[in-house]
């Protein structure tokens, strides 16, 4: 693509400048003719003046001007005496023609530019006295020797001129295609080097040389952003497979565990552990909607998938889910509370409004508040107080969870929603997954998801979503 970009543009150039060299040529080539048509009629206007005198005198005047110029001169009276003639041809047809329409007043043909290749001689015939006849007639046979020498000297300097500025031109060239190829260039290796890091199995073979029509560099990058495509495709793919045979996996295990819990709990019933036995079904049951949602996720998006590759459409978007985000906090409230007991901590919820419900579905909004209260469970410390707080703020539904435990350094929030990230002050454990994880929920889902430090010096885990508002309120 370089060399066709090289050569467009010198090609451009060339038949610029060259366009430009012949109007200068050309135009260089007029003025010396005229310049010379003006200088050889003044001659001729010269010796006519001088014919009024004697023969003699003339004849000296027109001698010492052929000596020194090389100009024939011809001076013919009105009854056909020739008074001079010096290095002019008489029987020349030309000369001849020219004379004869000099004595009758009839305009000469108009002069032909003068070129290298151009006749050694022109012809400038000057009528003497007033017309309609002649007295006499004086005509100049000129020289144009020099005339053209001086026109093809100057046209070998314009085109010294216009080769020098082709070959500055097309080192300009050879920059600027280098200048704009090396983006594509660099974003090619960029590409082969992350597909170089992908699973074999995802990489699609190289297409031949000269397969297709086209620059080598632009096939070359379309080559590399396909197979980059289908390795992603590939990889997606296989992470769905992996999200599914995992939930599948995990599903039988909790399936046994909720079988075993209801075997038991007729030997629960009435008896001191039966509303912690209740929390732990319940948590059970939760664990398996979980899976069941994966599940159903990786299906909608096979299904999607191959109905996408079949172009037999879209699916049909299904209505946003919506859940009110007081039940869910008090819920994960009463959830946690043992935990946050365990820990020596506090868990209290502080409920602005009576309700908030909100575009998110139920399970959503419980997974994030769980990240939440478990990464403050874990870091605040003991003595800590943490508060779950539900608001409604315009159009939108807030839900936080604040404490006053140990907090995080200003300089590392905008890094914990980095996936692995964790803080300085962050106790052993934990993967570093929890609060990206619940960024990614949120944002997925139509959210918001913010990270702040409480004005006590604990950590603020916000989350909103827009709120589902009725008639009234609307209006």
């Amino acid at each position: 693509m370089r060399g066709r970009l090289l050569l467009t543009f010198t090609m451009l150039a060339a038949i610029c400048m060259i366009g430009f060299a012949i109007g200068i040529g050309g135009q260089l080539a007029a003025n010396r003719t005229r310049g010379l048509m003006i200088d050889r009629i003044g001659d001729a206007s010269r010796f006519a003046a001088w014919s009024a005198g004697d023969s003699a005198g003339l004849v000296h005047e027109a001698q010492n001007y052929y000596d020194r110029s090389r100009n024939g001169v011809l001076v013919i009276d009105a009854d056909g005496t020739v008074r001079c003639d010096l290095g002019v041809d008489r029987n020349d047809p030309r000369i001849i023609d020219a004379v004869d329409r000099a004595r009758r007043y009839q305009p000469p043909p108009l002069p032909q530019t003068l070129y290298p290749w151009s006749r050694p001689t022109m012809l400038v015939a000057q009528p003497v006295g007033s017309p309609p006849v002649a007295a006499g007639v004086v005509l100049i046979a000129a020289s144009t020797v020099e005339t053209t020498t001086g026109i093809a000297d100057g046209w070998i300097q314009l085109a010294c001129i216009t080769a020098s500025a082709l070959l500055v031109f097309g080192g300009l060239a050879l920059v600027l295609s280098g200048w704009i190829l090396r983006p594509v260039s660099e974003l090619i290796r960029n590409v082969e080097a992350l597909t170089a890091t992908l699973p074999v199995s995802g990489r699609t073979p190289r297409t031949a040389p000269g397969s297709d029509d086209g620059p080598r560099e632009i096939l070359e990058l379309a080559d590399a952003v396909g197979a980059l495509t289908h390795a992603v495709a590939e990889s997606a793919a296989a992470e769905r497979r992996h999200v599914a045979d995992t939930a599948h996996s995990m599903r039988n295990p909790l399936a046994a565990l909720s079988v075993r819990l209801e075997a038991l709990q007729p030997a629960i019933a009435g008896g001191r552990a039966e509303s912690t036995f209740a929390s732990i079904v319940s948590e059970v049951d939760r664990l398996t909607g979980l899976l069941d949602d994966l599940l159903a996720e990786a299906v909608a998006e096979a299904v999607a998938e191959a109905r996408q590759s079949c172009g037999t459409g879209e699916l049909v978007a299904a209505a946003p889910e919506t859940c009110d985000a007081v039940s869910v906090a008090e819920d994960r409230v009463e959830a946690w509370h043992a935990a946050f007991a365990r820990a020596g901590m506090a868990l209290t919820v502080e409920l602005q409004v009576p309700t908030a419900r909100m575009r998110a579905p139920a399970q959503i909004l419980t997974q994030i508040l769980d990240v939440a209260l478990s990464n403050s469970a874990r870091y605040a410390g003991a003595g800590a107080h943490a508060t779950v707080v539900v608001a409604q703020e315009s159009d939108s539904a807030v839900i936080s969870v604040r404490d006053n435990g140990i907090g995080v350094p200003q300089d590392e929030l905008d890094r914990l929603t980095t996936r692995f990230f964790r803080g300085g002050n962050a106790a052993a454990g934990g993967s570093g997954l929890g609060l990206p994880i619940a960024a990614t929920l949120a944002g997925k889902h139509g959210g918001l998801f913010f990270l702040d430090t409480a004005e006590t010096g604990g950590l603020v885990v916000t989350v909103s979503f827009p709120a589902v508002l009725d008639r009234a309120e609307s209006r």
